[in-house]
């Protein structure tokens, strides 16, 4: 409550406050919740006073010294405050409506809350002040500088920034609907989630903005430097970007559909998860971008520059790139179809996988010649990828194959080339008449394949007595590179099979994989010879065995490496490659297969006895083996286990 004394003492004029004030320096004034409505107060001393709650409603506090006071809560509306100081002022929730605030000081004042609606801030100074929440409704601050301030979840609605200075300001969530920001200074400033829909904001400045999440729905950003911007998860629906400089800008998972980017210089920009549908690109420079796994379908790429932009996994049906440039775009695994324009394409090289790797024209002193680049792509078109991701029965493979060209004939269907990839997967490639439907055809081959692998493996548990165990270690022997040359040259077949085997996945063939039209068909084309499960084996029991002794696994692997080290070096490179691949499928909940695993288990067993009595340490390898599948829970048999010199062939390893 208000200090009676201090309170008459100003009602009987301010120079005899001011004389006592300059007497009593070490006394705090305490006139909260006083009555001044329409007090003539100019020129007086309140610094730090406490006005916390008091009426200063159509007071005349001209030239008054208010800095450092407590004014939280204060009723000021309609005040004159022409020359006063506030600089440090508290005016937390006070009542500023209707006030002149035009050329005052507000440096590091705290305004957090206070309602400064229609408030006139023009020229103010508000270098780092406390504006969160602050009311500032159709407030005039016409080149005010607001440098630094924190105007989080402020009301800057219809607010006129025209010129202001908002370098490095917090305007975090704060709603600028219908604000001028013409000219207005924005570098640096954090507009995270901040609502700009439908502004104009051409003529502002937003280099290094973070607009992360930011509401700009058919905002006006044509010409906009916002280079090093962060734009990622920003709503840019409609936004007019013509021409706008976005280079390094991050638009990750930003939502430009229908937006405008006609001519705008995206280069090194991250447009990772972004979505364009129905955006316009026609001339945009993407050199360098990030475009990766993004879906480009039917989207106008004409005269755009895609130099070296990195357009891996893209989906690109029926996309126009005429007159595009790809020169040293990297295209892994793109899809594409017949429908994808690839007229007078301007490229003299490309990589068909990441980090330079696979490039075409092979020879690093080759480029392509007029036209190249799209013969090289139309016809990688007229293939289909069969993929094996965990292995393939050969006999299986070729069975049904020749079904498959029975149905659809010998000279319509031959492999073109067969890959191995790491894991154990294969790879397919069927060459296939430029008209065919090649969804149909995969979906044929994976249920003929199906079909001779049950018929096969019927067969196998007949003659190995249903031994699952021998299963696979019989299917794994028969999925050696040298198996299928030997079953395919039982069979011919029409055209050149090349075959590769390199574990980086490389084919020796200068065609290219390239993906069909596969919205509607089922992508993966699974061996299931190995992915069966055994009755003896609860897969749910077997992956909580691996999570509750996982450390004490990957320490016993680990261990293993040690003591493969004394082995021969053929039997150490067999180990170390059954190692690796018996860590991954622990490590990948997909792969985490009993059987898989037991095989695994079994070779490295199998490896330990053709040195036993050479090797001083593989006993206590084959023990270390025997421990991992204890706490598996994986039984091996007795005549597995105890050392020896094997002399039957081993499991191959699966790369």
């Amino acid at each position: 409550m208000v200090n009676e004394k201090h309170y008459a003492r100003l009602n009987k004029g301010v120079q005899v406050w001011n004389e006592w004030i300059l007497e009593n320096l070490s006394i705090i004034p305490d006139l909260s919740k006083a009555n001044f409505i329409g007090a003539n107060l100019s020129e007086a001393n309140l610094s730090e006073a406490n006005l916390m709650g008091a009426n200063l409603s159509k007071a005349d506090l001209s030239k008054a010294d208010l800095s450092r006071a407590n004014l939280m809560g204060a009723n000021l509306s309609e005040a004159c405050l022409m020359g006063a100081n506030l600089s440090e002022a508290c005016l937390m929730g006070t009542n500023l409506s209707g006030v002149d605030f035009s050329k005052l000081d507000f440096s590091d004042a705290n305004l957090s809350g206070a309602n400064l609606s229609g408030a006139n801030l023009s020229g103010a100074s508000l270098i780092g002040a406390d504006l969160i929440g602050a009311n500032l409704n159709k407030a005039n601050l016409i080149v005010a500088n607001l440098t630094g301030a924190n105007l989080n979840k402020a009301n800057l609605i219809v607010a006129n920034l025209n010129r202001a200075n908002l370098n490095k300001a917090n305007l975090i969530e704060a709603n600028l609907t219908g604000a001028n920001l013409w000219q207005a200074n924005l570098s640096e400033a954090l507009l995270r989630r901040a609502n700009l829909s439908e502004l104009d904001l051409t003529g502002a400045n937003l280099t290094g903005a973070n607009l992360t999440g930011a509401n700009l729905w058919q905002a006006n950003l044509s010409g906009l430097d916002l280079s090093l911007a962060d734009l990622s998860d920003a709503d840019l629906i409609e936004a007019d970007l013509i021409r706008a400089n976005l280079s390094y800008a991050n638009l990750s998972y930003a939502d430009l559909r229908d937006a405008n980017l006609s001519h705008a210089n995206l280069s090194y920009a991250d447009l990772t998860g972004a979505k364009l549908t129905g955006s316009k690109l026609t001339g945009a420079n993407f050199s360098e971008a990030d475009l990766s796994g993004l879906d480009l379908n039917g989207l106008d790429f004409s005269n755009v520059d895609l130099s070296r932009a990195n357009l891996s996994r893209t989906q690109a049906l029926e996309t126009d790139f005429t007159n595009a440039k790809f020169t040293g775009a990297c295209l892994e695994d793109w899809n594409i179809n017949s429908a994808t324009k690839l007229n007078d394409i301007d490229c003299q090289y490309v990589y068909l996988r990441s980090d330079e790797q696979e490039r075409r024209p092979s020879s690093s002193s080759k480029e392509f010649t007029p036209g190249e680049f799209t013969k090289l792509f139309q016809k990688a078109l007229e293939t289909v990828d069969l993929i094996f991701a965990d292995g393939i029965d050969w006999k299986a493979f070729l069975l049904s194959f020749q079904e498959l060209q029975a149905e659809y004939g010998e000279e319509n269907l031959s492999v073109q080339a067969i890959e191995k990839k790491s894991g154990g997967a294969f790879v397919i490639r069927l060459e296939v008449p430029p008209e065919a439907n090649k969804a149909d055809i995969e979906s044929q081959a994976k249920a003929l394949y199906e079909i001779q692998l049950k018929a096969l493996e019927a067969r196998y548990h007949a003659e190995l007595q249903a031994k699952n165990e021998q299963i696979v270690i019989y299917l794994q022997q028969n999925a050696t590179l040298e198996k299928v040359i030997d079953i395919l040259g039982n069979k011919p077949i029409q055209n050149i099979i090349n075959v590769t085997a390199t574990s980086e996945s490389k084919s020796m063939s200068e065609s290219y994989q390239s993906k069909y039209d596969q919205r509607n068909s089922n992508n993966q084309f699974v061996d299931t010879a190995q992915t069966g499960s055994n009755p003896t084996f609860n897969q749910q029991n077997f992956s909580q065995n691996i999570n509750q002794s996982i450390n004490d696994i990957t320490r016993l692997i680990n261990s293993l490496r040690d003591k493969a080290q004394e082995f021969p070096q053929d039997k150490r490179e067999e180990v170390l490659v059954h190692l690796d691949d018996l860590q991954e499928d622990i490590n990948k909940p997909e792969k985490q297969k009993p059987e898989r695993i037991k095989t695994r288990i079994i070779a490295l067993i199998t490896i330990a006895g053709t040195v036993f009595g050479v090797v001083a340490n593989s006993a206590d390898f084959t023990n270390n083996v025997l421990e991992i599948a204890d706490k598996l829970g994986i039984p091996i048999p007795t005549e597995i286990s105890q050392p020896q010199r094997a002399t039957q062939q081993l499991p191959p390893p699966s790369h």
